[in-house]
């Protein structure tokens, strides 16, 4: 399974390098001389970057496991959106699993121009063990993440 995975992956990489060579072919192929190369840089330039970026959307994961101090317990993260859950595991059995909600609400405004892409989120670790910092990489909006085995101590909220 991990090897399928792994070929789409690597057939998306290599589709998009194809794509990027075969544009620089072209541009070179038009024949710009050095005084225009100046000029037209920066498109060449803003379709590279936009290249790249749809690379690594491609490559980054659409979710991620993130270990608390309980070994029982992880977050789960929603990379493009921001939507999270508790995911806690058990050797007990089945009334020891749960996998609830601390976010279910997208985190991505409508009218954001970035838009939403996979690995625009990232958690970090605080010093707290229920606590986490939910970061936007696009914006840098922050917020607090608590989880919690009692429902009433779970919460997120934005830091101004």
């Amino acid at each position: 399974m991990l090897g399928i995975k792994y070929f789409r992956i690597m057939k998306r990489l290599i589709l998009t390098m194809l794509v990027v060579l075969m544009d620089v072919f072209i541009v070179q192929a038009q024949g710009y001389t050095d005084d225009t190369v100046s000029t037209d840089w920066t498109l060449k330039d803003s379709l590279t970057v936009g290249y790249l970026q749809r690379i690594s959307q491609h490559t980054a994961p659409s979710y991620k496991l993130y270990p608390t101090d309980s070994m029982w317990t992880f977050l789960e993260l929603e990379t493009y959106s921001g939507r999270i859950w508790q995911v806690q595991f058990s050797t007990k059995g089945p009334d020891y699993r749960f996998k609830t909600v601390l976010n279910d609400v997208s985190l991505v405004p409508f009218y954001d121009s970035e838009g939403s892409f996979a690995g625009r989120f990232e958690l970090y670790k605080t010093q707290n063990m229920y606590n986490f910092i939910l970061l936007d990489t696009a914006t840098g909006s922050t917020w607090q993440v608590q989880w919690s085995t009692e429902s009433n101590q779970r919460m997120m909220i934005k830091i101004l």
